[in-house]
Order: C-alpha cells, then structure tokens, then sequence
C-alpha cells in the first residue's frame, strides 16, 4: 500500500486489521516512498527538484526531469520487492501514490496482479487551451510563482516553529477528515507533523511531477507526464486488474474521473477479457480510506 504527497504509511490505519483477517493475503507490506515519511531522505541535492529560482540556489542545484521524478521513487520500489521476492501482488496507492503506483505497473508489469488507484492524480492531460502565467488571475499567478520556486507546504510549517506548526496541521487535518475520532485526529495530527518538519526531500518531487494549470473551463493539478495515453497505449490489460476508485466527495473527481472512466472503457473495448473498472465510494472524500475504510477495503478484496 502506497500513500500519497507529504503522508505516510501510517494514515493506513483504519484499513490493515480488515486486511489481515481476510486471510486473502499471505502479507500485507505499507512502504512509505523514498524522501517521505519514515523512509531515508536522500539530501537535497539529490532530491527531485525541476530546477531552481533565487529561493533554491542557495542550497539546491538538482534539475530533475518529470521521468527522472518517477525514477526517484519508483526505483527503490523495484529494490526493495526484489530484495524480499514480492511477486503477483496487488498495488495499492493513493493520489501521488495512485499515480506512481500506475508508473511503477507500466513500467514492471510482471510485478502486478492487480492495480488500485484511490483517487489517484495524474490522469487527464492538461488543457489544450490553458492559460500561459502571464495571464492567470493574481492569486494564482503567486501560487505559480511559489510552485515553481520548489517553494513546498512542508517549508511553511516548518517555518512555523513547533507549537504554530502542530497546530496548523492539526486544524488542517480535521478540515480535511473532519469525522475522526479525538484521539485518532490527535495521534494523525502529531505523526503527519513529525513526517512534515523532517528533512526536506522526496517532498521536492511535487514540482516534477505536477503543475497547476488553469484554463477558461477549468483549473486544477496536472500531472506533467499524464497517465491517460500511456494507460491506453501501454497498460498489460491481460495480467493485471485494474480498479480506480474516487470518494462521492472527492475533490480530485473533477479533474480526474471523466478521464479514468475513459481509459477504462478502452481497456475493456481492446481486450474482451480485461477486469478494469471505476467506483465511487459513497460517504467519502478524497481520503477515502479513511473516510468510508469498510467499502474501500471490501474493493481491494473483491
């Protein structure tokens, strides 16, 4: 099971005892992604940064290339499951994760049994008609500048200090997942802390990988290497299940379903024997695993 951007392993805790007492699998592994959460962060000349502006120079001098990002992670994968024989498995990831789940199948299809991607980002291209930075509305425009500065949510709530800090996460988090218990609310808000202010590094890759974009129809996170052609073109439909889900709440719907729903149905029209399908998991938002953990686990299971 893969998380997504800035998270880790741990915000999986709702679904491993359903997971274990399936006895569908002989063992469940959460990884957390090379640079991010408890993993080695690799320091930040060696992190994944496109580029550099006046706020990097002074510390950074990487150049990474939008599949050099994917490489990054998605390299260490590959060590880590030959290093302990995991074959014929199935791939679980979340938004960032969904989409580097995704590379990772294209790239090693012998790997997967079966691929799921909880909202993942990265699907659609960007818009034939979007807005060059000149011309976006000035709120966007800073957050472009700042995007492209490598300037990264970490950064802020490290500049914080520790008491701002840990309570901005922990008002954010319950924005976001506002249905946690207390004391489960509490201990995520301490752990996505302690994975926040730690040595800056795989968090670097969201410039890589991603740009935000708007047009004069829409506006939203693009991947800069879109997953829709190459899942059409390269997916191995014959070996490998494919199931994409979104919350009914899902703030990365938008952007995303129309365009996974699309991929899908191509899948199933050039190979009748295909297992390809997209759900929308009710009572639930972006963070699906948590927000509704019995539908999300009985779709990994099923």
């Amino acid at each position: 099971m893969a998380h997504g951007y800035g998270s880790g392993l741990g915000f999986f805790f709702r679904n491993i005892d359903a997971l274990v007492s399936s006895n569908q699998y002989r063992r469940i592994v959460l990884f957390d992604w090379l640079g991010m959460g408890g993993s080695h962060r690799p320091g930040c000349h060696a992190s994944p940064i496109r580029g550099w502006s006046e706020f990097t120079t002074s510390f950074c001098n990487s150049r990474f290339a939008p599949s050099e990002a994917v490489g990054f992670f998605i390299d260490p994968l590959h060590n880590f499951l030959n290093e302990h024989n995991i074959q014929n498995m199935t791939l679980v990831g979340h938004s960032l994760g969904g989409y580097l789940s995704a590379k990772y199948a294209l790239q090693y299809p012998e790997r997967i049994k079966k691929l799921v991607l909880a909202s993942p980002v990265g699907f659609p291209d960007k818009p034939y008609d979007a807005l060059p930075p000149s011309q976006l509305p000035t709120g966007l425009r800073v957050v472009d500048a700042l995007w492209s500065s490598n300037v990264t949510p970490q950064q802020l709530v490290r500049m914080m200090g520790s008491t701002r800090g840990k309570r901005n996460v922990k008002r954010a988090l319950r924005g976001r997942i506002p249905h946690l218990k207390e004391s489960e609310s509490d201990m995520l808000a301490d752990y996505l802390y302690q994975v926040t202010v730690a040595n800056p590094s795989g968090e670097y890759a969201i410039n890589s990988l991603l740009e935000p974009v708007a047009s004069p129809d829409t506006m939203g996170v693009f991947a800069r290497e879109p997953l829709h052609k190459q899942m059409q073109d390269e997916f191995d439909s014959s070996t490998i299940s494919l199931k994409v889900l979104f919350g009914s709440d899902d703030w990365m719907r938008r952007n995303n379903e129309e365009s996974a729903r699309e991929v899908v149905k191509s899948i199933q029209s050039s190979n009748e024997a295909a297992v390809a399908s997209t759900h929308v998991i009710p009572n639930a938002g972006h963070h699906l695993y948590l927000d509704n953990s019995d539908s999300f686990v009985g779709h990994i299971l099923s």
